[in-house]
């Protein structure tokens, strides 16, 4: 009898650890992947999409500058209003990129540079407008202001080390910030350990012990089930899977919102691409929410295998004396 007490005694202690570290695992791998999908949505989606807006209403400025300065038109229509309401959108897109930013304190810094910068660019295409009627002095100032723009090749896309150019510092914020939607929206090596090792172990090596567990006291006690070790088994084997589940479809909403904000010209249509990405963000809203049960259905699966195991101990504690 004593022996048989501390067996249960052992297998009691083994399943609620087990219990532990199957919950501990599986809210470390979910959550993994959960917390990125708000983070997505609210903060690198709305900062991605600000800086590209900029870089497209700069790029678009300067081709509507000059063609009304350069064309037919200009002493009658000035700079135009396209190129106002392109500088205004791309110095507006600034102001909210540098509240977005999610490359932090250097992002942060290089807006502000960038802000200044482009206060500088528009005073080059004034006075290129003010010098309207010298074609030389004209054409310098617009000279002057695509290299402020695009440096000295003229290129809105190329990067090179040590560019000053207001695109190449944008580009340089953006492929932060890129760099940072890849690591929110990859399924790392450790979210593959965690989900392909750690849990998997912890879940099959639970499951075992309480079918034999099950098994054992059907034999020990002539009884066919033990009610709360039943219900516990059943918690397990539904819960484990179902977010296993979650998991999958939350990391395949985020890889669609990595593509979708790497997409070429994204900043020609940000409001639509935002609405993309948050409807997809927004059906993964319930699954990240489920994180929160894991801890409680850690501690019910506990309190199961305690209710099932402890009046078996109890009986024989009794039967010693």
């Amino acid at each position: 009898m004593t022996g048989t007490r501390a067996f249960l005694i052992r297998r009691l202690v083994t399943l609620l650890a087990l219990s532990a570290a199957t919950a501990a695992a599986l809210f470390t791998a979910y959550y993994g992947v959960s917390r990125n999908a708000q983070a997505v949505r609210d903060e690198s989606a709305p900062a991605i999409l600000q800086v590209a807006a900029a870089e497209v209403a700069l790029n678009d400025s300067y081709e509507s500058a000059e063609s009304s300065l350069t064309g037919d038109t200009g002493d009658i229509e000035g700079l135009g209003e396209d190129y106002r309401t392109a500088l205004s959108t791309a110095t507006q897109a600034l102001a909210q990129a540098l509240k977005s930013t999610t490359a932090g304190t250097p992002a942060r810094q290089s807006l502000l540079t960038i802000t200044g910068l482009v206060s500088s660019y528009g005073d080059l295409v004034q006075q290129a407008y003010v010098n309207r009627d010298n074609a030389d002095l004209r054409d310098a100032y617009l000279g002057y202001a695509e290299t402020m723009l695009r440096g000295d090749d003229g290129s809105p896309k190329k990067v090179r080390d040590g560019d000053s150019d207001i695109l190449a510092r944008l580009l340089k914020v953006q492929g932060k910030q890129l760099r940072l939607l890849d690591q929110q929206t990859s399924f790392g090596w450790l979210l593959s350990l965690a989900w392909w090792v750690l849990v998997p172990a912890a879940y099959f090596a639970l499951a075992v012990l309480l079918v034999r567990t099950q098994r054992f006291l059907r034999h020990r006690f002539r009884r066919r089930f033990n009610p709360s070790l039943l219900v516990a088994t059943g918690l397990l084997l539904l819960a484990v899977p179902t977010l296993a589940v979650f998991t999958y479809q939350t990391q395949d909403r985020l890889s669609q919102a990595r593509t979708s904000l790497r997409q070429p010209n994204i900043g020609r249509a940000p409001d639509t691409t935002n609405k993309r990405v948050s409807t997809k963000m927004e059906e993964t809203h319930w699954r990240t929410g489920a994180v929160v049960w894991i801890p409680m259905g850690g501690a019910l699966l506990a309190a199961l295998v305690f209710v099932g195991l402890q009046p078996r101990i109890d009986e024989y504690r009794f039967r010693a004396r």
